[in-house]
């Protein structure tokens, strides 16, 4: 079968999205001919695409602006009209418009890939209505997506939920972080500093609960951007100051050392009112389970689906500071019961989220429409 996938996150680019989609095609391309169309991301590109199993065209701007967009769009168009797909992926709902013209225009049906936040902003409620108007099936991440593409009108029987699995993957031994020398308990949160919904500042808050029991302990963030200003100055406020590290951005080799050196991981998301924002999945979530270590996560958005309650981890109100550090020190007192629940997350992490479970799954969605 002849794929054509049209997206605006795709690598060396980093993110959630983009590592979804190199380890969904990296297993349909051993089945099927698939041709990516993408903006440029870096000068990286061209060293990247030589690597990979599957034809990729790049466009010569930035796929988010009008400009962009727009040329993106037509040269999606221009390389389904050659190659005529059987199937064609929308794996951004910006992109569905064009999408929504070539299976008109080739009597080809198309799937869009939907996950939260894009699908809940009001400023994107007019195109992602269009777009998931027109797909034979949509490809959600959580329960919490499929009841956010619904809300667009889309029948319950055109969605198809498959929960994603690890996008950072184990590291071979002696390949980690350069990590904190001194003993203690380390806090972990990995998420780019850019959306105010994913919580680090809430863990922040909690921080003087958490010292009080282990004075020793250490709140690493790992992850860059225009929030962190914002969170250094918080954690001056609060006083916590010297126990908050800030790491920045980490390659995958430094994050697989994060993980395996934190003793919890927490993400703290939240649902935005205003902005649509919220965590559709937490895949960080499952990168910890990977390790076998426990997690504290805010009950909110897709996460339920990422974590089990008091199986692989612990749920909390994302807006309660006290309920956020009970959680935290509830692990730190009891290692057992942590490790307990870290060894339940690595088995849910290598057995019913793994990657070539996902990527079955969305080619029975595929072989359905063909």
């Amino acid at each position: 079968m002849r794929l054509l996938v049209a997206t605006i996150d795709f690598p060396p680019a980093r993110g959630g999205v983009q590592n979804l989609l190199e380890r969904l095609l990296e297993r349909l391309s051993q089945q099927h001919e698939v041709v990516v169309v993408t903006p440029r991301a870096s000068a990286a590109d061209r060293d990247w695409d030589a690597g990979r199993p599957y034809r990729i065209v790049r466009s010569p701007a930035a796929g988010a602006s009008r400009l962009g967009l727009a040329v993106l769009s037509a040269r999606t168009l221009a390389e389904a009209l050659a190659v005529r797909p059987a199937v064609i992926v929308c794996a951004h709902v910006l992109l569905g418009p064009v999408c929504r013209l070539i299976a008109r225009l080739l009597r080809r049906p198309y799937v869009v890939m939907a996950y939260a936040y894009e699908i809940r902003a009001p400023r994107m409620a007019r195109i992602s209505r269009l777009a998931l108007g027109g797909a034979a099936r949509v490809v959600t991440i959580s329960d919490f997506s499929r009841r956010a593409v619904e809300a667009h009108g889309v029948a319950p029987e055109r969605v198809a939920v498959i929960q994603p699995g690890a996008a950072v993957g184990l590291r071979p031994p002696g390949a980690h972080a350069p990590l904190l020398p001194e003993p203690g308990p380390i806090v972990l949160s990995v998420g780019r500093l850019v959306d105010a919904y994913k919580g680090h500042d809430m863990v922040i808050r909690a921080l003087p609960l958490v010292l009080a029991r282990f004075p020793s302990a250490r709140y690493v963030i790992v992850g860059d951007g225009p929030l962190a200003g914002y969170l250094r100055r918080l954690a001056q406020s609060v006083g916590v100051d010297g126990a908050v590290v800030f790491a920045g951005a980490a390659t995958d080799a430094e994050l697989d050392g994060w993980y395996r050196r934190c003793d919890v991981l927490v993400l703290a998301s939240r649902e935005s009112a205003v902005s649509g924002g919220a965590e559709g999945f937490g895949i960080v979530l499952v990168e910890a389970g990977l390790r076998g270590k426990p997690v504290v996560a805010g009950r909110s958005g897709g996460i339920p689906d990422a974590v089990v309650h008091e199986e692989t981890g612990l749920l909390v109100s994302p807006v309660d500071v006290a309920e956020i550090a009970d959680a935290i020190v509830r692990l730190l007192a009891d290692p057992s019961y942590a490790a307990r629940l870290g060894e339940q997350g690595r088995r849910r992490a290598t057995g019913e989220l793994s990657w070539d479970g996902y990527a079955a799954r969305f080619q029975r969605v595929l072989g359905e429409l063909v």
